[in-house]
């Protein structure tokens, strides 16, 4: 592919698969592809890859489906496995920070460095007293391995790997741009991993990735129902003609408030740490993405106890789409999980 080209987004989820393919041109941004899929149960757990046969086979056919010809290829990875830290340096030229990045990092990470793949950002060379704020990010070796294995075993090119938060913030700023002088929190809620990013004045001021998501109500109901994992999901989602029975409606209903709160908690937790070790930073609004982010008892728990208003995000929004290739509506609903795959598709094969 020439260079300088969009790189083929692959969001490789707990749940379910996400490809996009964008084009950026000097009138904008084109959705040429956009496709999605299931993923069995346990295929991938807690971010690492368990099924590896059945991961590549769904990748091939998503290419297959949309015929993909593109190779190049961004990937994504949160959760545990990843490590993301603002740090401060002794101020040094981008040479002498890469040529000892290694040892420094090692300080404020707690694998093993040689596990690692380590890379940073200087985000200001001259933060005072001879320092520098740099944003420090290691992930485990084997991870990316697994993830670039999949790629490549379908007939893809890995050339980006991402992370979950800076994702979203990729997608967010194409499509609603950053207020300035305001705080925001970009929360993804995927099956498995929630994503908070929190933005101040255009920049990440504090990023964090908990290890639980939607996949505990799909357990809940598949656990108070007695009933298969697609059942659950079913159930779940809340689809036309999903649930006959009113009592199992309930019975999901509870189940989503009591999960809700649960999860809300978690992200309260973060967000309480975040004002705590910040001064004049409040949070003015919540943008919600992610596949679990379309449960209304979700939206409700977290405007609630963060007393901020919540919108749900659509990263499509900026992006023009074809109604002869699309169907909008489906597009529409599909929107709140694409967030992650949007980020990834606005990534280029050369770019750093």
């Amino acid at each position: 592919m020439a260079s300088g080209k969009n790189a083929i987004g692959l969001d490789i989820g707990s749940s379910s698969i996400k490809i996009i393919q964008l084009k950026e041109t000097s009138r904008g941004v084109h959705l040429l592809n956009f496709d999605m899929a299931i993923l069995p149960p346990e295929a991938v757990v807690d971010g690492a890859i368990m099924n590896f046969t059945a991961v590549v086979e769904k990748v091939r056919e998503l290419i297959a489906v949309n015929r993909i010809r593109n190779k190049d290829t961004a990937l994504v990875i949160s959760g545990h496995n990843v490590i993301v830290k603002k740090i401060n340096l002794p101020e040094m030229t981008r040479e002498e920070l890469n040529e000892s990045i290694q040892w420094e990092a090692e300080q404020y990470i707690p694998f093993d460095i040689k596990d690692v793949e380590v890379d940073v950002e200087i985000l200001n060379p001259r933060a005072g007293q001879g320092q520098m704020e740099v944003l420090l990010v290691a992930a485990k070796k084997d991870i990316i391995n697994d993830y670039e294995s999949v790629a490549r075993e379908a007939g893809l090119r890995p050339v980006v790997m991402d992370v979950g938060c800076f994702t979203i913030q990729n997608a967010f700023e194409l499509n609603y741009g950053f207020p300035s002088n305001e705080v925001i929190a970009l929360i993804n809620v995927g099956a498995a991993v929630i994503n908070i990013n929190i933005v101040a004045n255009g920049v990440s001021a504090f990023t964090r990735d908990i290890n639980m998501g939607g996949q505990m109500l799909t357990e809940e109901i598949q656990k108070q129902l007695n009933v298969s994992y697609e059942e659950a999901e079913h159930y779940k989602t809340g689809g036309e003609g999903t649930i006959s029975s009113s009592s199992i409606y309930r019975e999901v209903q509870k189940l989503a408030e009591r999960v809700s709160e649960t999860l809300v908690t978690e992200i309260q937790r973060s967000i309480d740490f975040f004002a705590a070790t910040t001064i004049n930073l409040d949070i003015s609004k919540v943008y919600l993405s992610g596949g679990s982010a379309q449960i209304p008892a979700l939206i409700r728990s977290l405007e609630r106890r963060l007393a901020v208003p919540v919108e749900l995000v659509n990263p499509f929004k900026n992006i023009a789409v074809d109604p002869k290739k699309f169907d909008l509506d489906l597009l529409q609903r599909m929107a709140p999980m694409a967030a992650v795959a949007v980020g990834l598709g606005l990534r280029r094969a050369d770019e750093k």
